[in-house]
């Protein structure tokens, strides 16, 4: 598979979240909306603005369910649920919660950290880390599970993407 025939793929089956993702197409898709984003951030002056212009947020979110569409079929490629899209989710969630409380405990004691400030934040700074290491352990995860090879043959989401079509006996052939 190329890039255009991935992107292809990937806008035919826009909301499709049945079936399987070879890891080609999932990673031409990624470098197709990495390159198209970072070409549309230039021309609109998104290095200067320091976000993207509105070209660029309607091609992301234009863009958005096919990319979540394509992740959930590479996890079924490699037999694992859609539902694992989550895990980033609530682990983020988790990190912003660990990061608000200790920026909180330290506007409270008037925005300056100082050995006083962090010896009061222990907890909540072990919190912090232990978030901040469990996003890490999530996003190696992932990458892993994405750089995998699929399960060769069919799996409970179907069949493989790479197989070969099997020959037409000799019958049938003109």
């Amino acid at each position: 598979m190329n890039i255009w025939s991935a992107v292809k793929s990937c806008l035919r089956q826009y909301v499709g979240f049945a079936g399987r993702a070879p890891r080609s197409e999932y990673w031409f898709w990624v470098l197709f909306c990495g390159v198209v984003s970072a070409v549309l951030h230039g021309l609109e002056g998104g290095a200067a603005q320091g976000s993207p212009g509105p070209i660029g947020t309607a091609f992301s979110l234009a863009t958005f369910l096919p990319g979540l569409a394509v992740a959930v079929r590479r996890l079924h490629d490699t037999e694992r649920s859609g539902w694992w899209l989550l895990l980033p989710s609530v682990v983020m969630v988790v990190l912003a919660v660990a990061v608000g409380r200790v920026v909180a405990e330290v506007m409270a004691q008037g925005g300056v950290v100082t050995e006083a400030v962090v010896a009061a934040m222990g907890p909540r700074l072990m919190a912090l880390l232990f978030a901040a290491a469990a996003w890490l352990v999530v996003v190696g995860l992932f990458l892993v599970w994405f750089c995998a090879r699929g399960t060769r043959g069919a799996n409970r989401f179907g069949a493989d993407p790479l197989a070969t079509p099997p020959a037409a006996p000799l019958a049938e052939r003109p």
